[in-house]
């Protein structure tokens, strides 16, 4: 009779046992989960926030004169001719100077020929993910960089009727300027959190326009399938965390 009951009270607390281990695992799991969804929510609020640092420095009007200079933010692609071209740099949070042009590169289409070029101004300007560069994070903690992109393009079907139109309120001194429509762009990204190698994102930073625009004016058909991939889609295909802001807007002149 002894040796039974202590049987039982063995298979009692192994039961015990096997219970406590699921409901610590269930426990674990679940902190787990927590965990990741506040890590989530961190990194794009990271993200974003380092997007928004760079657009709000774009927006600094001590800086708009410059900007419009021949060799500013908006003056240096502002040709006819630098269409669908994209100026791209990557925003440095130590450096005081938002915008230089000797730290810039151009992406463009080759002349008559449906492939990019990215270094006529050199790759300086291409943000670099490797854990040994030096001033290509927003950060001193080298957990985000942003890569900024400035392109005018010429593809306005989706504008409204005279969108290019500036005109004035007085009759006299009102004048009728042509206007142009500019797109900033703001890539953030957090390298660290991925499995991808640094070379693949890299490639991706360097390599893909933020905007596909067909080159010549023509349509996109042309194009590879490879080449139609904007740099949003491939970071998405590394499973890189990244959020990509646009800011849009259009150059006047008030003549009074």
């Amino acid at each position: 009779m002894k040796k039974s009951q202590a049987g039982a009270t063995l298979i009692v607390v192994l039961i015990f046992l096997v219970a406590m281990t699921i409901i610590g695992t269930l426990a674990i799991r679940q902190s787990m989960v927590s965990l990741s969804i506040a890590t989530n929510s961190q990194v794009q609020q990271l993200l974003t926030q380092s997007s928004d640092a760079a657009l709000f420095k774009s927006e600094n009007p001590a800086d708009l004169a410059y900007s419009l200079s021949p060799a500013g933010l908006f003056g240096y692609i502002n040709n006819a001719n630098d269409k669908n071209k994209e100026l791209v740099f990557c925003f440095r949070g130590d450096q005081t100077q938002f915008f230089s042009i000797r730290q810039a590169s151009l992406m463009q289409w080759k002349e008559g020929s449906p492939s990019l070029t990215n270094n006529s101004l050199g790759i300086r300007g291409y943000c670099d993910s490797s854990p040994q560069s030096t001033n290509w994070f927003t950060s001193g903690r080298k957990a985000v960089l942003t890569q900024i992109s400035v392109k005018f393009p010429t593809d306005s079907s989706l504008d409204n009727p005279f969108f290019d139109r500036v005109r004035g309120s007085d009759s006299q001194k009102g004048q009728i300027e042509e206007a142009k429509r500019v797109k900033i762009f703001a890539v953030s990204i957090m390298p660290s959190l991925s499995k991808a190698s640094r070379s693949d994102i890299n490639d991706c930073l360097k390599g893909k326009m933020s905007q596909v625009t067909p080159p010549d004016d023509k349509d996109t058909s042309t194009l590879t399938p490879d080449q139609k991939i904007d740099i949003t889609a491939c970071l998405t295909n590394l499973n890189v965390p990244f959020t990509t802001q646009v800011s849009e807007y259009t150059i006047t002149q008030d003549f009074t």
